[in-house]
């Protein structure tokens, strides 16, 4: 098995160690995809996790004291946590206070313990979080940071998307209606909210409805369909350009995702007024 380890590599190195109690993973490699990039991932045997941690740690100072490399991005699966994540925070947070990006893997994962993490891991710039919790309550997300991605959220409500004031916003398998996104959406053009905002992804539950609801009584020019926003979406048809109060434009595109595979719609707001 793997240990509960963290598989962290940053901007300039794209290098991934991991630390496995499969003595036959032992010196091996394999290349693997996160945030759309291919990584190297090697293997390393440990007896048990203890050890993992402090090896790893120990490689870590002398890899930063050698080449001047610090951690910029942590990707934690939760599923082999086993209830010990005081553990591994304190663990980690002896190697770095903070990194740039938090990308979190799990299923049916205790609730306290994905808040415990969001509470005590910190991270700047963007999470990433790929779970399924046990219970429904809302996670309390830092509004500090730049972007969320949310792939399992059927706790996600109207009223959460609204108090939270983060610039890139992703939701999928929520329960959101179209009326919602439209009042969202009003609500950005005049001004009332998000007005940092620079992408709005949400999964549509009745994606044939979406122009006649989603866009009621919006003012926007019809387009060609706009580029994929990432990799292995596919558009559907024809995007719409609406335009704020202040003449900052954005374009809403629909599109079929892969995974999660469901329908959504994407709002891209441009960086600066035309």
């Amino acid at each position: 098995m793997d240990f509960p380890v963290f598989c962290i590599y940053n901007s300039t190195n794209s290098d991934c160690f991991i630390w496995t109690g499969d003595k036959e993973k032992d010196g091996t490699r394999k290349i693997g995809t996160w945030e759309n990039k291919s990584r190297e991932v090697f293997y390393k045997y440990s007896e048990n996790s203890l050890n993992a941690m402090q090896e790893f740690k120990e490689l870590y100072m002398c890899v930063r004291s050698l080449m001047g490399v610090e951690i910029d991005h942590v990707v934690l699966k939760m599923d082999k946590l086993e209830g010990r994540c005081s553990e591994i925070v304190a663990w980690f947070r002896s190697i770095r206070q903070e990194v740039s990006d938090l990308t979190i893997f799990g299923t049916n994962q205790p609730q306290e313990e994905m808040q415990y993490l969001l509470d005590n891991l910190k991270f700047k710039n963007s999470s990433l979080i790929c779970l399924d919790t046990i219970g429904d309550l809302p996670l309390e997300i830092p509004n500090e940071i730049e972007g969320i991605r949310i792939t399992h959220g059927s706790w996600i409500t109207f009223d959460y998307v609204m108090r939270l004031e983060i610039s890139r916003m992703s939701f999928n398998s929520t329960y959101l209606t179209n009326q919602d996104i439209n009042i969202f959406y009003k609500s950005w053009m005049k001004m009332e909210s998000h007005q940092n905002l620079k992408l709005f992804e949400i999964n549509l539950m009745n994606p044939e409805d979406f122009v006649a609801v989603g866009l009621r009584d919006i003012p926007y020019e019809r387009m060609s369909p706009i580029p994929e926003p990432f990799p292995n979406y596919t558009p559907m048809g024809e995007s719409f350009e609406v335009t704020r109060i202040d003449g900052l434009k954005a374009y809403i595109g629909v599109y079929d995702r892969p995974d999660p595979e469901e329908v959504v719609a994407c709002m891209f707001v441009r960086t600066r007024r035309i």
